[in-house]
């Protein structure tokens, strides 16, 4: 969702899976960017949920010196899918929400990386940049945890429970 705030002046600064399925692609792509393009800082951001699915890249940042920024949206919940589910079957909702209590930060410290939790908006932006700062002149991989709302936002599919719509005859017994 938030790819649709975001802006930017130079040609490939942005990379993202665009569709389905892209949970767990922020940070090993983000990996390969920094690899591909080390003088440009390489920046990923996921929700926890999304997070949790490949955090352990973090490791592989650290041992092979591929410093990386990851900012971790925490918000303690798969909030597009939740959101779906409220939308589609009458604010009702199961296997949502992520409170478990997790410190991203200290789990990114125990990977040999910087953690850095953000509990106030006004400080996103300097952790932001001291964590670019660390990356380029300290080749410090750092993950930013930023403490979140519950507010769920529009799911960026508002189409993903619907009943799909079969334009060719051989598939209309696919529903």
């Amino acid at each position: 969702m938030a790819n649709s705030y975001l802006r930017f002046e130079e040609p490939r600064s942005f990379l993202a899976a665009m569709s389905w399925g892209n949970c767990g692609y922020a940070l090993p792509t983000v990996i390969g960017a920094k690899k591909a393009a080390p003088d440009r800082p390489a920046v990923a951001y996921a929700g926890d949920g999304a997070w949790a699915m490949s955090m352990v890249e973090t490791m592989t940042a650290v041992r092979h010196d591929i410093p990386v920024t990851a900012v971790v949206f925490h918000n303690r919940q798969w909030g597009a899918e939740k959101k779906n589910q409220v939308d589609f079957y009458g604010q009702r909702f199961v296997a949502g929400e992520l409170d478990g209590g997790e410190d991203w930060s200290e789990v990114a410290r125990a990977m040999g990386a910087d953690g850095v939790r953000v509990n106030h908006l006004e400080d996103v932006g300097p952790a932001l940049e001291a964590a670019i700062d660390a990356q380029m002149n300290g080749g410090r991989t750092t993950v930013i945890e930023a403490m979140c709302t519950k507010e769920l936002g529009d799911p960026f599919r508002k189409d993903a429970l619907s009943r799909p719509v079969r334009y060719l005859d051989k598939y209309q017994d696919y529903t």
